[in-house]
């Protein structure tokens, strides 16, 4: 396909012409924006140029050729066209979970029994164990591979050869390696890995078991207000303004923001449901979010106008998705012109709030945070209530 490409092209057949024809409609319909349009349109000229169009055409061609020319072609909406008309077939490896695929590579580098022991992990993880139960996503398990990677390697580095040789000392050197929240994490997945293989037989004493974090302490930092007043100027458009918005008033998380499903937001009654696993919170929209709202679904109307993407936030690449997937990890750019992270914006405005109201179910009952995460911030703006009076 990289010799193809540069070569003069085939006269097109009448079948090609109407698949060609077929992609111009589809494009005119669903509002493409010219440079998607013309790398789309190029790319499938060139394929059913030289490989017609009266057969399936293989995955790893079109990607052969993308690969070649990245610049010139685009090969995943020539993917998404074909594949709904039949005309495709698909490379299973390369349609493999990429995070999977991490996985597996973050094993073979691995020692023989320390890779079977975790391979066991995360088939429990899955769902796949002696207890069936709901399974964690592989996007979820890379997170507490990233823990636990660095945790693995100073024990390698120290001569273990199997999980079955940690202690519940080891456990706790590896804990106290970090403060505060990575802390916290490293006696999550510790727990959770080895919780997982005492369950399916693999060692015989759970070292963390009975092991207790004790918390965080630290007070969620204060943005000065300068800096505050000014985050929404830094919006280029109406997306990101939306998005600023849900985070410096409602204080969502970039998941919560993802996962917002169109039907979710009813202008008319004023207000957006949040769904988080087993339950939803519902947000009453003041003047400032019903506005962004508001101009984000004409905005998304009139550039997406046909698209089938149930999501409330999508982009000219999710639009026109036929896995109807939500946004990447596209937040961080955004918040970047503003000096503050997003994490930051949103725990102060659940600290401004605990500041002004000095009640723990208020601010589960407008942030939707567990009692546990309303009273860290209550006894942050409020120290007072849980000082300790002198003997």
């Amino acid at each position: 396909m990289a010799e193809l490409a540069r070569q003069d092209l085939s006269t097109l057949t009448d079948s090609a012409k109407r698949l060609l024809a077929d992609l111009d409609s589809v494009m005119k319909q669903e509002m493409w924006s010219k440079v998607p349009a013309t790398k789309t349109r190029h790319a499938l000229t060139v394929l059913v140029s030289w490989l017609g169009a009266d057969a399936p055409l293989l995955e790893t061609d079109i990607r052969a050729l993308v690969d070649n020319r990245p610049l010139k072609f685009s090969g995943r909406r020539v993917t998404q066209f074909l594949e709904t008309r039949g005309l495709l077939t698909p490379d299973a490896e390369f349609r493999r979970d990429a995070h999977q695929k991490r996985l597996e590579a973050g094993l073979a580098a691995l020692p023989k029994t320390i890779a079977q022991e975790l391979s066991v992990w995360i088939k429990v993880v899955r769902g796949e164990g002696k207890w069936e139960h709901t399974g964690r996503t592989y996007r979820s398990i890379v997170r507490y591979w990233h823990v636990l990677d660095p945790i693995l390697k100073g024990w390698l580095a120290d001569g273990i050869e199997s999980l079955r040789e940690i202690t519940r000392d080891d456990a706790e050197r590896a804990i106290a390696t970090r403060k505060g929240t990575p802390a916290r994490s490293i006696h999550i997945v510790l727990r959770n890995v080895f919780g997982a293989l005492r369950q399916e037989g693999m060692i015989f004493r759970d070292p963390t078991r009975g092991l207790v974090f004790a918390g965080i302490n630290k007070t969620p930092p204060s943005v000065p207000s300068d800096r505050l007043a000014g985050v929404l100027s830094h919006a280029q458009n109406d997306f990101q303004r939306f998005v600023m918005v849900l985070v410096c008033v409602h204080a969502l998380s970039g998941t919560d923001i993802r996962r917002l499903l169109l039907t979710d937001l009813d202008l008319s009654r004023e207000r957006l449901i949040i769904r988080r696993p087993g339950k939803r919170h519902i947000i009453y929209l003041e003047e400032l979010t019903y506005r962004c709202a508001s101009a984000w679904l004409r905005e998304r109307h009139r550039r997406w106008a046909v698209t089938t993407n149930p999501h409330l936030l999508i982009n000219r690449w999710t639009a026109v998705d036929t896995t109807h997937s939500p946004i990447g990890t596209t937040f961080t750019a955004i918040f970047r012109p503003t000096g503050l992270t997003m994490p930051t914006l949103r725990q102060d405005r659940i600290r401004d709030e605990a500041f002004e109201v000095d009640d723990p179910l208020h601010l589960m009952r407008l942030f939707g945070i567990s009692s546990h995460t309303a009273m860290r911030y209550i006894n942050a703006a409020h120290p007072e209530r849980t000082a300790k009076l002198p003997r």
